[in-house]
């Protein structure tokens, strides 16, 4: 089985951050041919795809977001005739950039060229703490390359084995690619439903793009958000068996009504077709672009597929090497859109939510009436033996331990975003 074309096209494509006009513009021709679909640029240069076609009336649509970026290099200034210093744009540990290959994307095509000396790193803040990252790099070429050129780790184009697609990024960009094939395959269907599809820019260095879209409003606040990615697999997560309900990331735990909905949404796919299969977890190896949309108040949650050698880097040759995927896992991440897309119900927060509710209620029934003996002392205590405190030693009713925050507060989430936007890079 070949790659799909889709993948393949936008997986070949040079991309870095605030450098994805290929990439986008690959994007923009395709969705703008699709019927159903309705396609402009924010502010700030992310991309909306909206399909709607016949859609329930009232039903509450999904929006699904995907970055277009990769780490990457823009070239910043020419040193001399064979050499040039570039800045490095994403989350790769210095030790990995002594003598690695790199690429150039330039007038006349790719230039080939070679990390000449160690890069610099800094300190930069993250959501979840503080990276390292470069802050510059010296890449000897043996030809010109022009200030603003970007570049990649030169690795091959995408090619298939054992089932895994290998590429020199599949971090976002086979999550792009999920997406545009779910807005071909709804267009060809002339499905009955309804999506919002954002792509966007910069994640790489802090979710920029995104920030940008919830400045512009480029998403309406009662639509909520789910951030489609690749992340490192981690140990509980198998690739090959079925995309991956994500359930937080390392900043944050992700809204529970959105989670119920998705995994709904796949438990009565995988019941029509029994060769869909999915995973749940949290997958806090790092932070996605749903840590920006909880900051400023929409409902966010999160899908991903596991991903191979997480921004290029191979542990286990300690080398910069091909990012990779389970194809079936893409393939059925796909199945998992389209689903969502066409899903009658659509969005219901009180409902999806209340599916636990009945097993809460049927637990207070059964149990509500030794709690009431307990606090008033007449059951479960020992001769002698102090009754713990209630509501009579001080405590108020309802009140919260200190220390305690109240539930889905985001604002040490917010506050580091905010720094973000204010942040040069």
């Amino acid at each position: 089985m070949p790659i799909p074309k889709t993948l393949k096209d936008l997986l070949t494509l040079p991309t870095a951050p605030f450098a994805e006009s290929a990439v986008m513009r690959y994007l923009a021709r395709t969705c703008a041919r699709l019927p159903n679909v309705e396609v402009a640029f924010d502010l700030y240069g992310n991309l909306l795809a909206v399909y709607r076609h016949r859609p329930r009336r009232g039903r509450v649509a999904l929006a699904l977001v995907a970055h277009t970026d990769h780490p990457g290099f823009v070239v910043r200034e020419r040193i001399d005739r064979r050499t040039v210093r570039a800045e490095f744009r994403g989350g790769v540990r210095p030790e990995y950039f002594p003598g690695a290959r790199v690429r150039f994307w330039a007038a006349r095509g790719w230039v080939r060229g070679e990390v000449a000396a160690p890069a610099r790193a800094r300190q930069v803040p993250d959501v979840a703490g503080s990276i390292g990252r470069p802050e510059d790099v010296r890449i000897r070429v043996p030809e010109p390359v022009a200030a603003g050129d970007l570049g990649m780790w030169d690795l091959p184009d995408p090619v298939l084995r054992g089932g895994r697609v290998y590429a020199r990024g599949c971090d976002d960009i086979a999550g792009a690619a999920a997406l545009l094939q779910m807005l071909q395959n709804l267009a060809r269907r002339r499905a009955a439903g309804e999506i919002y599809v954002l792509f966007t820019r910069a994640e790489e260095v802090g979710f920029v793009g995104a920030l940008g879209a919830v400045r512009a409003g480029t998403l309406p606040k009662h639509v909520p958000v789910v951030s489609i990615e690749t992340s490192s697999v981690l140990p509980g997560v198998t690739q090959g068996a079925g995309p991956i309900l994500r359930v937080g990331d390392r900043a944050a735990v992700f809204h529970p009504g959105l989670t119920a909905h998705l995994e709904r949404v796949a438990r009565e796919l995988a019941e029509r077709n029994k060769r869909f299969a999915y995973q749940r977890k949290l997958m806090d190896g790092g932070t996605c672009e749903a840590a920006p949309f909880l900051a400023y108040g929409y409902v966010a949650g999160g899908i991903c597929v596991a991903l191979g050698n997480y921004h290029n880097m191979d542990t286990q040759r300690k080398k910069i090497g091909p990012e990779y995927i389970s194809l079936s896992d893409w393939q059925r991440m796909v199945q998992w859109f389209e689903a969502l897309a066409c899903d009658d119900r659509g969005y219901e927060d009180a409902a999806d939510a209340a599916l636990l509710r009945p097993r809460m209620e049927e637990r207070w029934a059964r149990y509500a009436e030794l709690l009431a003996e307990a606090l008033s002392g007449s059951a479960g205590t020992a001769p002698g033996r102090r009754r713990g405190p209630g509501p009579e030693a001080g405590v108020a009713t309802g009140a919260r331990p200190p220390g305690t925050r109240g539930g889905g507060d985001h604002g040490q989430l917010r506050a580091t975003m905010r720094s973000r936007v204010s942040t040069r890079r």
